[in-house]
C-alpha cells in the first residue's frame, strides 16, 4: 500500500526545483548563460529529482517501484542525451512508455483501483 510520509516541507524540493529552472531561464534570456544546449543535454534530470521526491514523499513498495522507474528513465534518458548510449530518445520513449504502462497494471492497481490511499473504500 502506498503511504504519504508525513513530512513537513515537502513542498520544498519543488519550490527549489521551479526557483532553479525560473534562475536558468532568466540567465538565459538576458544572454549571460547558453542555455538550450544545456537543457538539451540534461533535461532527463528533472525526471531523476522527480523519482527521488517520489522516494523521499510516500513509502511503500509502490513507491518503490514508481521512484526506481522514474530515476532508471531519467538515467537512461540522460545517457542518451549524454552520448553515452548511442540510441536517439525518440526511440526510448514508446518502449519505455510501454514498459510503464505495464508496470502500473501489473502493480500500482493490484485489484484495488478503488481504495484511497489509506485503504477505506470511496463509496
Amino acid at each position: 500500500m502506498r503511504q504519504r510520509r508525513d513530512r513537513r516541507g515537502a513542498g520544498i524540493l519543488g519550490g527549489l526545483l521551479f526557483l532553479t529552472v525560473g534562475i536558468i531561464l532568466l540567465l538565459g534570456n538576458l544572454e549571460l548563460f547558453p542555455v538550450r544546449p544545456v537543457l538539451a543535454q540534461w533535461w532527463p534530470a528533472i525526471l531523476i529529482i522527480f523519482g527521488i521526491k517520489h522516494l523521499l514523499m510516500w513509502s511503500g513498495r509502490q513507491a518503490l517501484i514508481g521512484a526506481s522507474f522514474w530515476i532508471a528513465t531519467g538515467l537512461l534518458f540522460l545517457s542518451s542525451t549524454t552520448g553515452y548510449l548511442n540510441v536517439g530518445v525518440t526511440s526510448l520513449l514508446w518502449p519505455i512508455m510501454l514498459i510503464w504502462f505495464g508496470v502500473f497494471t501489473v502493480i500500482g492497481c493490484g485489484g484495488n483501483c478503488e481504495r484511497t490511499i489509506d485503504g477505506r473504500s470511496e463509496s
